[in-house]
């Protein structure tokens, strides 16, 4: 019997050591410059409505400033990125005398500036540039409906196209 044993270890393969291969695998990640703007809606992004209000009469100067969700523009740029934001004529197409539509196509005359001064108008080429800051940035749009002739009763709306570019 023992010499069964030896001969059965004999013909054993001896036990081969173990073997370690490495390779490599390649990562990479690329990270565009992006910004977002807006909220989502059911419909798409918006920043909502800018709402002047119910009146009698135009007989004076109405001023509105646009806030969250209603009417003032969201923006978030990674930090560093600089953005430029463009508003565009809406109906009347011409950013110095921004007109709302009404009843049997009466107009009433708005506009839009950049600031409390209300000196600058917001308009689709030169618009407002700032640089992200990787949070969520507020742009107030300044809004004026100066005062002018009574027109016929009934509401009025302008839609207007905020374009984003970085």
């Amino acid at each position: 019997m023992p010499r069964l044993i030896a001969l059965l270890l004999l013909l054993t393969p001896a036990a081969l050591p173990a073997v370690d291969k490495t390779a490599t695998i390649g990562l990479n990640v690329e990270v565009l410059p992006a910004c977002q703007a807006g909220s989502s809606s059911g419909s798409g992004i918006s920043f909502g409505t800018l709402d002047f209000g119910t009146h009698l009469r135009l007989d004076n100067l109405l001023t509105r400033v646009g806030q969250p969700g209603a009417g003032a523009l969201r923006v978030n740029c990674q930090q560093s990125i600089p953005y430029r934001v463009l508003i565009n004529a809406g109906y009347s197409g011409t950013t110095n005398t921004r007109q709302m539509v009404g009843p049997s196509s009466a107009v009433l005359t708005y506009n839009l500036y950049t600031g409390a001064d209300y000196v600058t108008v917001w308009d689709n080429s030169t618009g407002v540039s700032a640089v992200g800051n990787g949070q969520d940035q507020w742009l107030p749009i300044y809004a004026r409906v100066p005062a002018q002739s009574a027109p016929p009763p009934g509401s009025y709306s302008d839609t207007l196209t905020v374009t984003v570019s970085w």
